[in-house]
């Protein structure tokens, strides 16, 4: 036989407050479907649109090998006095075509005064680039109008730097090397005293 149970009703004032939060919950809802897809649609907008003014350079070394590394470290950092020359020369606005021809020749001549033994090739137009994970911003694999530099067979990991927005990878001193910390030694009092035994 089953139990009577006592059963208890809520007031009407309390129902009337659950109806409302149900209405509220089901407004708010309803906003969150209407505008999130134009929200994720303007920052895919104000994103293309950044890539379009996003000019790009990179240098890729010729394989993996420390010395072809050093090589490419090397013709980087006497690189970078150009590209900050035309970060300064634009200021906001985007990069013109005559700039973007005068640094790919100066570019060249720095690369045929200093490095005469590098096979060389610099490449001005719309380049591929890998996906590149900077602190937290992912940058997507694309197309950006950029100038790549590819010293000899260009299998090598790369260097690459965007004028605008002005984000460079970080040379590896740059790079902050976090101190190990020494982890306490972990004892169990039972297993010391049980070896005590032993010993």
């Amino acid at each position: 036989m089953l139990n009577e149970y006592k059963i208890i009703r809520l007031p009407k004032q309390n129902i009337l407050l659950a109806f409302a939060r149900l209405v509220l919950i089901a407004i708010a809802l309803q906003l969150c479907i209407l505008y999130i897809p134009s929200l994720v649609g303007f920052a895919k907008e104000a994103s293309n649109h950044e890539q379009e003014n996003d000019f790009r350079i990179r240098v890729i070394a010729n394989s993996n090998t420390t010395k072809d590394q050093l090589e490419k470290e090397q013709l980087v950092k006497n690189l970078k006095p150009y590209f900050k020359q035309v970060v300064a020369s634009a200021g906001s606005k985007t990069v013109d075509n005559e700039q973007i021809l005068s640094l790919k020749q100066e570019i060249e001549a720095e690369i045929k005064e200093n490095y005469p033994q590098l096979h060389a090739q610099v490449v001005l137009g719309d380049n591929l680039f890998p996906p590149k994970r900077q602190n937290a911003v992912l940058y997507p694999q694309n197309l950006y109008h950029s100038i790549v530099v590819k010293i000899g067979d260009a299998r090598g990991d790369n260097w690459w730097c965007s004028i605008f927005p002005s984000i460079c990878e970080p040379d590896k001193e740059e790079q902050k090397v976090e101190p190990k910390e020494e982890k306490e030694h972990v004892t169990f009092f039972i297993w010391e005293w049980i070896k005590g035994f032993f010993e």
